[in-house]
């Protein structure tokens, strides 16, 4: 019924903004803003240098800055669940709370997981060295020129993380002066503020000079349900009778009752950048900068909904719901605590052409990332008492050197070095009070680590004639991790521990330019690798009766990945189509081995145990309609995506991959007409498993993945070239459904854009 209602506005819009005379002569609709780009744009993400996009070897998913102006963009994933084979959730999304570990994910052609995806922001490594993880609001929209995807093996240029793809944000550079100020507020679930002034300028002297600020507020929603089981010894105390429970079941059909809620979960974040650029010369150019992310989540009013004879709310003790007792009541079961996360990242790039054969680029980012989260136990009140405290100070220094040349006419070399060094300082503490992270009392854990990873690569493009171009590269990646920890809870001594692995990743792609007008056929294959993070490795950690243990054995993850595929142009309509098949074969895979499972504790290590394979077809259609309005569609299948083994697990082969969607569907129509622009654009997503057994098969309740349609719009009115004001509607149909949570209904924003 919804695919009807969807199928039946979108029609109704085209049949509406259809005028008579709109196929007369051609006029530029887009005067007054930005044109939008052409189809054929160079990207570099592909093969480290600049490529017309259609000569890359492999697939390339191009979201560009007219894309994301016709979208409610707020962060990077509002985009990129756009992307063909891109299944992302949470934390990546504007409508989410801005955290890098509160419950986000993303997951590419099926392989799922976010330090399995390497993120860049231009040359930066945005995965941080402790849980592989970032906060997406670092990358605030005003500042994207656009996003390359390059899902697959891309560990032959990129190393590691590269497991399942690549994302690389590039950022938008000064070609003229330009100040840039908006603002937004979002109505509904969550209601939010947020603004951004953006400062570029172009000097005769070579330099020139970007500068940003972005913030946002919310009030948050209330996602963090609390629930309580019935109690295993049902002849124990009657307790206090109540109402207000609601009896229902987990993901994986256990019964429990609701019992109420943690409250809302506002944040607010800032961040701030600086970037200059100078150019010696038309051959050398430098930059370099500076960006600072702030950012909070709190807690707030906290909500039982249990109710005794006399209407009180019931926040503590043994209760009875109409004959069942529950497990204890105690007023941790209805906190959520706080977290915060700070980081500073810098970086510089220097390039120098020596002719027009050759070039040399030399880049170094260096990130300081302090993270800490607080936690409740049994005896924390709404108003404080105990609780605990994580702190993960870390360190990332990343230097790289590229050199890319030719020998001869048919070769061109891409050649380079990386190093690498991440650290971690973990600390854990007793608190005296939850609410305050200063308050404490006990250190509980201290854990010491550091990753470093040094690597040679080589990438030749070999030209096989007119029509055939072949690109061969390897790479050699030394990483070695050490760390020693101590957990004082338990005191347990867990000595300085050093694990070291060569990888090799080769890969080799073929582009062929058909003898046909338009048509391109490319196949690619190739070796990835992922390592550990050292949280997996060196870190212990208890959430709860939780304990789970890091293994300082654990060896990188590794894949072999191979696709084909089609992209054709029909010059006459401009219908662009693109068609690819995709198989991915993963090894080694990090999965988490139960040691012990009671009632009353839960004991687990991770372990490398698994192997699995993702197999499927992605598809996607441009057409336009007319000179004003054009169609975009896309589709991915992904019937195979599987464990095949699983030593620590046997319930678990044969079974999904979890968080892999077998249906990924978008189709859209974007528009602009004279003053105005916009886009209609819906979305399905069908539902995902969150264990590895595939036990959650309940979807519609708290912890639950289902599937779900969703149709979003944007209108833009461009009053002259200094001032732009815009109004989306996402989830139109107010559709409900869970991803882990409940997710937002249908909510209203609306925005100013000044520019000058």
């Amino acid at each position: 019924m919804k695919k009807t209602i969807c199928l039946a506005f979108a029609s109704k819009l085209v049949f509406l903004l259809l005028p008579n005379d709109l196929y007369a002569a051609h006029e530029d609709h887009t005067s007054g803003k930005e044109k939008p780009v052409v189809f054929n744009p160079m990207v570099i993400s592909a093969t480290l240098s600049e490529k017309s996009i259609e000569e890359v070897p492999g697939t390339l998913h191009l979201l560009d800055k007219e894309k994301i102006r016709l979208r409610n963009v707020r962060r990077a994933g509002d985009i990129l669940q756009e992307a063909p084979g891109v299944y992302i959730w949470g934390a990546s999304l504007g409508s989410h709370t801005s955290s890098a570990n509160r419950a986000s994910r993303i997951s590419i052609r099926g392989i799922s997981g976010g330090s399995r995806t390497l993120v860049l922001l231009d040359n930066q490594k945005m995965n941080d060295p402790a849980f592989g993880s970032f906060n997406w609001a670092t990358l605030f929209p005003e500042d994207i020129e656009r996003i390359e995807v390059i899902p697959g093996a891309a560990s032959a240029l990129y190393g590691g993380n590269a497991f399942a793809g690549v994302i690389r944000v590039v950022s938008k550079k000064p070609v003229e002066r330009e100040i840039s100020l908006t603002g937004g507020y979002q109505f509904n679930t969550p209601e939010s503020g947020y603004g951004s002034a953006v400062y570029r300028d172009v000097f005769d002297n070579g330099f020139a000079i970007s500068a940003g600020y972005r913030y946002e507020t919310s009030s948050g929603y209330r996602d963090i349900w609390s629930f309580s089981d019935p109690a295993r010894n049902q002849a124990g105390p009657k307790g206090t009778a109540v109402t207000g429970a609601t009896s229902t079941s987990t993901s994986r059909g256990t019964p429990t009752f609701l019992v109420g809620d943690r409250g809302n979960a506002p944040w607010n974040y800032h961040v701030g950048q600086i970037k200059a650029y100078y150019d010696f010369n038309p051959d050398t150019k430098i930059s370099g900068g500076l960006r600072y992310l702030f950012s909070d989540v709190e807690s707030a009013n906290p909500t039982s909904y249990l109710r005794d004879v006399n209407g009180n709310p019931v926040i503590s003790g043994t209760v009875n719901v109409a004959g069942t007792i529950l497990d204890r009541i105690t007023p941790s079961l209805f906190l959520n605590a706080n977290s915060h996360e700070d980081d500073l990242r810098s970086f510089l790039d220097v390039e120098h052409k020596f002719s027009n054969r050759s070039t040399l680029s030399l880049s170094f980012s260096h990130l300081l990332r302090n993270f800490w989260f607080t936690s409740v136990g049994p005896a924390s009140r709404f108003d404080g008492g105990p609780g605990t405290s994580a702190h993960a100070p870390q360190q990332l220094v990343n230097g790289q050197g590229t050199y890319s040349f030719h020998i001869g006419e048919n070769h061109f070399l891409t050649t380079g070095f990386q190093v690498e060094q991440g650290t971690l300082k973990r600390r854990d503490y007793s608190l005296s009070n939850w609410q305050d992270q200063h308050s404490r009392t006990t250190l509980n854990l201290q854990a010491d680590a550091e990753a470093i990873t040094t690597s040679f690569f080589l990438q030749d493009e070999i030209s096989l004639g007119d029509r055939l171009t072949a690109y061969f590269g390897t790479r050699l990646d030394w990483w070695t991790a050490e760390g020693k920890s101590r957990d004082f809870q338990s005191n347990t001594i867990k000595p300085n521990t050093k694990q070291s692995a060569v990888e090799i990743s080769p890969k080799l792609a073929l582009v062929y330019q058909a003898p046909w007008q338009g048509g391109v056929l490319r196949a690619s294959a190739g070796r990835a690798f992922r390592p550990p993070t050292l949280q997996d490795m060196f870190v212990d950690s208890r959430r709860g009766i939780n304990l789970s243990y890091a293994n300082a054995n654990l060896k990188p993850e590794t894949a072999l990945s191979w696709e084909m595929g089609m992209e054709q142009h029909l010059a006459a309509t401009d219908t662009r189509l693109k068609a690819t098949f995709f198989e991915n074969r993963l090894f080694d895979l990090i999965t988490t081995k139960n040691l012990v499972r009671t009632s009353t504790s839960s004991e687990s290590i991770a372990v490398n145990a698994a192997s699995g394979i993702t197999r499927g077809i992605e598809l996607s259609l441009g057409q336009p309609l007319a000179s004003w309005l054009r169609f975009h569609a896309s589709y991915t299948w992904t019937p195979t995506a599987k464990i095949l083994k699983n030593n620590a697990n046997l319930t678990a082969e044969g079974k999904r991959i979890p968080s892999s969607p077998k249906h990924l569907f978008t189709a859209g129509l974007e528009a602009n007409w004279h003053e105005w622009a916009g886009s209609l654009t819906g979305r399905h997503v069908s539902k995902v498993f969150d264990s590895a057994e595939n036990t959650d098969v309940i979807h519609h309740v708290y912890g639950g993945f289902q599937s779900f349609w969703l149709l979003d719009s944007k209108l833009i009115y461009t009053y002259n070239k200094m001032a732009e004001f815009s109004f989306a509607a996402n989830n139109l149909l107010n559709e409900e459904y869970f991803q882990s949570i409940p997710n937002p209904g249908r909510n209203y924003v609306a925005q100013a854009n000044l520019r000058f």
